[in-house]
């Protein structure tokens, strides 16, 4: 966590100083998530459905590059830790009692690329619309496999592992509300909502012995709530 913050900060001073210029502006968010999935399941076996929401948390720099008084474009570098879970429970068709959750726990690069609308509404505050495109590339993920019927069946412990894809897109689109603290100081809160629009699941089969969970699409979603700063140069 330390390393990835001191990362982010050099970064964004190094960046501020090579492209410094009319309308450019550098930020730091910081931003809580809710996050859960969406599921198709392809295995007439069993029956799947989100374990629920979970909160996650991402921080990273931004550059800001303002090209009219009320529009603007923002790109982002975001470390982003996720948790999401999956049930799986048996079709009526299957005599055999499954009740299983598999948790996760996901580590992201995620680069989004917003489009902003910003029109004053009161001295020193406007009001915020964007929306956009994002890539997350997958750092680290693991996962506990709990039996719901025998909780002592499977390990506690989270285990790395190779069942999500490396890669996701999604679309985003939000609104929110701008501060002008300074002439070139800005704070900025913003919920977006976030849709991933590919699966983000792979054959499992080949896992670990304990995988439960078969055929298979998965797509992340989340709500996220962006908190930033901005500094006109």
């Amino acid at each position: 966590m330390k390393k990835i913050l001191l990362i982010s900060v050099i970064v964004l001073y190094s960046v501020t100083g090579l492209f410094a210029q009319k309308g450019l502006s550098f930020g730091l968010r910081a931003i809580p998530t809710l996050n859960w999935v969406s599921m198709t399941d392809g295995d007439s076996l069993y029956s799947y459905e989100s374990s629920g929401t979970k909160l996650g948390i991402g921080f990273g720099p931004s550059v800001r590059y303002k090209f009219s008084d009320n529009f603007n474009v923002d790109v982002s570098g975001i470390f982003t830790w996720q948790k999401f879970g999956i049930n799986q429970t048996n079709e009526t068709t299957n005599p055999e009692v499954v009740d299983r959750t598999e948790n996760f726990k996901v580590q992201f690069l995620q680069i989004p690329l917003n489009f902003n609308g910003q029109f004053d509404v009161a001295q020193d505050f406007q009001a915020l619309i964007n929306f956009g495109v994002g890539t997350g590339i997958k750092l680290n993920a693991s996962r506990v496999l709990i039996d719901n019927q025998d909780p002592q069946e499977f390990s506690s412990e989270y285990k790395t592992t190779s069942v999500l894809n490396f890669v996701d897109f999604y679309l985003t689109a939000g609104a929110g509300a701008v501060y002008n603290i300074e002439d070139n100081l800005h704070l900025s809160l913003t919920v977006q909502y976030n849709n991933g629009i590919i699966d983000g699941w792979l054959n499992n089969k080949n896992d670990n012995v304990h995988s439960t969970i078969g055929d298979l699409s998965v797509k992340h979603k989340n709500v996220a709530f962006s908190l930033a700063f901005y500094i006109d140069l």
